[in-house]
């Protein structure tokens, strides 16, 4: 394989990987949101929490939320 098709195919899949890790981040910070205000939370403040520590505020959020949904 030629150097220059090799640098553009690991080109490539890098900004696939890249794209990838964005959507998951944005993706889980919605739900963040979506699921803290479902539980009578405040939903921003989560959301910040887990933007500024992504991913451990993910987590941490998933471990202190509340096991039933306000309805």
């Amino acid at each position: 394989m030629d150097a220059n098709i090799f640098g553009t195919f690991m080109l490539i899949v890098g900004i696939a990987l890249a794209a990838a890790f964005i959507v998951a981040a944005i993706a889980s910070l919605v739900w963040v949101y979506r699921d803290s205000e479902a539980r009578a939370k405040t939903g921003i403040m989560w959301l910040l929490i887990a933007f500024f520590t992504w991913p451990w505020g993910i987590l941490a959020y998933y471990l202190l939320r509340d096991k039933r949904v306000q309805l």
